[in-house]
């Protein structure tokens, strides 16, 4: 039997010995197969954190979302950001942070043959803190 077909048998056990009246859809992942979608922390430089969400629409088409989260809720601070797919760069730009401390830039992409690896990189323009933060999907 294989490792896939032992981990479907042990979702379908859990959920039927949970007793669970409704369908639950447990992801598994074949060895090989493409991922769907990709969610990355990552503690930046100083005391921020950034996260990159890379999920593949049914257009075929990527969903990128890149953003900081600032420890520290001060809104207007500007950052100066890149993102790029297998180094062809689609967002470069200056953004300021909302109320929160926190912005996000989303972006639709076409994706690249074969993996697409996503880089996001923010430079805080006030006190130079770097985020960096690659995902490949």
């Amino acid at each position: 039997m294989t490792t896939n077909r032992i981990a479907r048998l042990v979702a379908a056990g859990a959920v039927s010995a949970a007793g669970l009246g409704t369908l639950a859809v447990l992801p598994v992942t074949q060895a090989g197969a493409a991922a769907s979608s990709i969610n990355i922390n990552a503690k930046c430089s100083g005391t921020s954190v950034a996260n990159l969400q890379v999920q593949r629409e049914d257009t075929g088409k990527l969903s990128v979302d890149f953003g900081v989260d600032m420890a520290r809720h001060t809104a207007g601070v500007p950052w100066k950001v890149t993102e790029s797919d297998n180094g062809t760069t689609f967002v470069s730009t200056t953004t300021k942070t909302i109320s929160d401390g926190s912005f996000s830039i989303s972006r639709l992409i076409a994706p690249k043959a074969g993996t697409n690896t996503v880089v996001g990189k923010a430079v805080n323009l006030v006190t130079h803190e770097t985020c960096a933060i690659k995902g490949s999907l």
